[in-house]
């Protein structure tokens, strides 16, 4: 089954809060990706300057983590796309419902996935490959620093 079917996310794909976005993108972020270095299941941050943001250790508070998105650059997007496999179609949504509503958006995904900023230029969808964070499938997030 294709995530972004999932029941849960058929209200907020319904009153367009998300929008599904091609496999193409997902495939595309993942090329940026794989030119990272990697371990087995997920980027090896050790060679790595970055930021972690653990929602457990916040409380699961959503405005914290908006908080630290906006400290690491990430509302400076109007969007954002989260990217659950290079193989399925991801979602675009309002930058802040990604970071607020990231436990919601990945509901029952015990797997990493990836968020990247996006806007519109000159009337095309930009997605910022550069501009990401690895949600680890619990609790933190993990995003380069500049």
């Amino acid at each position: 089954m294709v995530y972004v079917d999932s029941e849960h996310l058929a209200d907020w794909l319904d009153s367009a809060r998300v929008a599904k976005l091609p496999v193409e993108s997902s495939e595309r972020f993942d090329e940026y990706l794989c030119s990272l270095p990697w371990l087995p299941s997920r980027i090896d941050w050790r060679d790595i300057r970055y930021s972690t943001f653990s929602y457990h250790d916040a409380g699961w508070s959503g405005d914290a983590a908006v908080e630290w998105a906006s400290e690491m650059g990430f509302m400076e997007f109007e969007s954002a796309f989260i990217m659950y496999s290079a193989s399925e179609p991801g979602i675009l949504c309002n930058v802040r419902d990604a970071f607020f509503e990231l436990d919601f958006l990945t509901l029952g995904r015990v797997h990493p996935a990836y968020i990247c900023g996006a806007r519109k230029a000159e009337g095309e969808l930009v997605l910022a490959f550069d501009k990401f964070a690895e949600w680890d499938g619990f609790s933190v997030l993990t995003t380069p620093l500049p």
